[in-house]
């Protein structure tokens, strides 16, 4: 598969009417678009992916494709369309994929209807050109030109992809890329007892049993049994996909915390502080409330002494007689002269001793007697005057004031720290949690384990089981003539199955060989250091490295994964290309397979950029990148050569691009 060009009309922003031609050369096989951030790199990809398989990967309003500036222009009743024509070359024939959607504005508004298919092709060889009119042949061909499972591969989203070693279809994928379906199928379609639609399975339907109810129920309960079979390994390998998955996400976030931990330590740092420093703020409120009310109380007494102990003084200097009687006043006095007698039963009258008495004192009593004024009031002072309350009030205050002081340094001390440590984790992952996912992913590891062992163990059962009835199967059927004809076809057909299945698994694991000294081989060009990927049963890939001469699973930073993904993808390109897998000289290799790639140095260093750009065209037999600026400059001086055409975004606005 070789792609010739693409047309596009307002799909997403790239607005308008547009066409992209690609390189076929075989020599200078690659294109370039360049393109910042928000220019529409992505958007170039999923063209791909909404061609061919009606599906767009948007993070916003996937499923609204039409231009946004030309969608804010349409009026009640306005239609217009978006659609992206793909031209390619496969097996000899020249295909044009064309999709289109038509919107509509709907009471204000816009609505998209159902995507139409259309496809062509010519034969190259005969010059004819051809029209497939069904959708469901449509789907069917784009299927077999590049399967659905496989596009992620070659349509590849670099920022979005993470470890494809561990995606549930990347084993049949795998095998379907190299050319190892067509044993695959041929062993379906042999088949096994318990499926009457295979040529296996037809035949046991043929034996006649109508007159032997032990064989029939012999039967019955083999192909019952195959079926439990089928389903279990089916579970098995689904609980294995899961522990893959499960484990790639556990490596890569015990990597992060390992290459975060000191940041995690700062954060939990600057956690304790923000609390402490909440408490603080607490305590110094308290405070400021201690010290304003200990001030109200007590303030007057306090700063009043000096005033009282000068008036004191200078009254105590004043030469003024006081002969009068504390709290008696004049009126008193009056009053008792008045009744006649005194509080002690004199009797008072005027012109008497103790009358005569009571009007001296007159003299002396307020208001008449300042003497006795100044008396009561130096009595006040006295009163007033407290020392030792006033000494504690000060060493109160003081107290409550140090501790207003403490709270204040401290405060600043702890946002001091708190803003030193904001710099430090700038910018920085806070793992704590991926702690919390971490543990979460290794209960689930445990659990899908002990569920895979159950079904290893329900397996053994299960196949004990088929034997068994086979045993007895065989043993009833052996008597009939016809039964014997059959069966004798039967051996035929599972011999056959057992030669094909034997040679399928011999490929296999000799693939499974070449794939990982290829895959070795590109990734040791591209990386600079010393690990080697191992490709397991399943497809799934891991890092080694060497410590101490003993191999051990290694971490993988983004930038690490970028390149290993690159070379397993580069690795397969390159033995389909190969076409290794024939029997009798028939050769049953796949077509070669171009990569389009968005973001393909994201995370990577200049010298991976530099070694990705000088493999990738060397095994791949098209190359298209959608590439930013700042990485380009690295590659461009290794991949400069290689280039036939060159394209450019411009952005014109956040919702209009154009391709230069």
């Amino acid at each position: 598969m070789i792609v010739k060009s693409l047309a596009y009309k307002n799909f997403r922003q790239f607005k308008g009417e547009g066409k992209i031609e690609f390189s076929t050369d075989k020599v200078k096989n690659v294109t370039i678009i360049l393109g910042d951030n928000t220019y529409g790199k992505t958007t170039l990809l999923q063209m791909f992916n909404w061609c061919f398989y009606d599906k767009a990967i948007f993070n916003e309003n996937p499923d609204f494709l039409l231009n946004l500036e030309v969608s804010n222009a349409m009026f009640n009743g306005d239609t217009e369309e978006v659609y992206i024509q793909i031209v390619l070359e496969h097996d000899n024939k020249e295909y044009t994929i064309y999709r289109k959607q038509e919107y509509i504005m709907v009471n204000g508004s816009v609505r998209g209807k159902p995507s139409q298919l259309k496809i062509e092709f010519k034969d190259l060889s005969t010059g004819i050109t051809s029209h497939i009119h069904r959708e469901r042949d449509m789907i069917s061909l784009i299927n077999t030109i590049l399967p659905y499972d496989l596009s992620g591969y070659f349509f590849f989203d670099t920022e979005r992809v993470q470890n494809i070693s561990f995606r549930k279809d990347l084993a049949d994928a795998v095998k379907g890329l190299l050319g190892l379906d067509v044993l695959d199928n041929t062993i379906k379609h042999l088949g096994k007892r318990e499926a009457k639609t295979t040529v296996i399975g037809s035949f046991y339907a043929d034996l006649n049993l109508e007159q032997d109810a032990q064989a029939q129920e012999a039967l019955r309960l083999i192909q019952q049994n195959e079926e439990a079979l089928t389903i279990i390994e089916r579970q098995k390998s689904q609980y294995e996909d899961e522990i893959g998955k499960y484990e790639n996400r556990k490596l890569e976030l015990e990597e992060r915390i390992r290459r975060n931990e000191a940041t995690t330590k700062l954060q939990e740092q600057k956690d304790k502080l923000v609390k402490d420093l909440e408490s603080e703020y607490k305590a110094l409120e308290r405070a400021y409330n201690g010290y304003r009310k200990e001030f109200a109380d007590n303030s007057v007494h306090f700063f009043s002494q000096p005033l009282l102990e000068q008036a004191s003084e200078l009254l105590s200097a004043a030469k003024v007689d006081d002969k009068g009687i504390k709290d008696v006043t004049a009126e008193s006095i009056k009053d008792i002269i008045k009744r006649g007698r005194c509080l002690c039963g004199t009797e008072i009258k005027e012109g008497n001793e103790y009358f005569n008495n009571l009007i001296e004192a007159l003299k002396f009593v307020p208001p008449e007697s300042i003497g006795t004024t100044i008396r009561n009031f130096k009595n006040d002072i006295i009163n007033f005057n407290r020392p030792n309350k006033n000494d504690k009030f000060y060493e109160s205050l003081e107290s409550r004031m140090k501790d207003i002081l403490l709270c204040k340094r401290r405060i600043t001390e702890w946002e001091d720290d708190i803003k030193y440590i904001e710099k430090q984790i700038e910018g920085k992952e806070d793992t704590r949690n991926d702690q919390v996912e971490l543990n979460e992913i290794r209960r689930r590891i445990r659990e899908l384990n002990r569920k895979r062992e159950q079904c290893i163990a329900k397996m053994s059962v299960t196949e004990k089981d088929i034997e068994r009835y086979k045993k007895i199967f065989d043993s009833l059927t052996s008597a009939s003539e016809k039964n014997n004809q059959i069966r004798q076809y039967l051996l035929y057909a599972e011999a056959i199955y057992q030669w094909i299945d034997d040679y399928y698994r011999d490929k296999e694991k000799d693939l499974r060989v070449k794939l990982e000294e290829k895959v070795n081989e590109i990734f040791n060009k591209m990386y600079h250091g010393e690990r080697r990927v191992v490709i397991d049963e399943k497809y799934n890939t891991t890092l080694l490295t060497k410590i101490d001469d003993k191999e051990v699973e290694s971490g993988e930073s983004e930038g690490l994964l970028r390149v290993k993904n690159f070379a397993f993808i580069a690795g397969l390109v390159d033995l389909a290309r190969s076409k290794i897998i024939n029997i009798d000289g028939q050769d049953l290799g796949s077509e070669p397979y171009p990569l389009i790639l968005d973001a393909p140095f994201s995370n990577a260093d200049e010298i991976h950029i530099e070694n990705i750009s000088r493999e990738l065209p060397k095994v791949a037999e098209q190359v298209i990148m959608f590439v930013m600026a700042k990485d380009w400059r690295y590659a461009e001086a290794v991949m400069l050569d290689r280039v036939d055409k060159q394209y450019k975004l411009v952005k014109h606005s956040d919702t209009y691009t154009t391709i230069n």
